[in-house]
C-alpha cells in the first residue's frame, strides 16, 4: 500500500495500479472482516490509480467491491466518487450523470432536488 500509494505521487499509475493489485492478493477470504481499513484502503487505492489510468472496468470493480462491503457511508465516498469521476473521464456522461444522483440519493442530499430542476 505504501509503495503504491509513493508511485501515485509521482503519477505513475500504472505501477502504483499493479502494487495494490498485489496487495490486494495478500488479503485472505475473510480480509473484510480482519482487515477492514487494508481492504478498504487498497481497493480505493486500486479505483483511483485505474481512473487515473482511464480503465473503467476496473473502477468499477474495485469501487463496487468496497460499496459491497463498506459498513459505513463514510467508508463508501471515494468509491462512489471514483466511479463517477472514471464515467465523466471516459465521456459517458449519461451513465455519470445516474451514478452521481443514485449515490447523491443514498447521501440523502438536497442537492438532489436542485439536479432534478436542471
Amino acid at each position: 500500500l505504501k509503495v503504491g500509494r509513493r508511485s501515485a505521487a509521482l503519477k505513475d499509475f500504472g505501477h502504483s495500479l499493479s502494487y495494490f493489485e498485489n496487495g490486494k492478493s495478500f488479503l485472505d477470504v475473510g480480509s473484510w472482516e480482519h482487515q477492514y481499513k487494508l481492504s478498504i484502503d487498497l481497493h480505493d487505492a486500486a479505483a483511483d490509480a485505474a481512473c487515473a489510468l482511464g480503465a473503467v472496468s476496473d473502477v468499477q470493480k474495485y469501487s463496487l467491491s468496497v460499496l459491497s462491503h463498506a459498513t459505513s457511508l463514510e467508508d463508501k465516498l471515494n468509491a462512489m466518487l471514483a466511479i463517477v469521476k472514471s464515467l465523466r473521464k471516459s465521456l459517458a456522461l449519461q451513465e455519470a450523470k445516474q451514478w452521481g444522483v443514485k449515490f447523491l440519493q443514498e447521501l440523502g442530499s438536497l442537492i438532489f432536488s436542485v439536479l432534478l430542476q436542471c
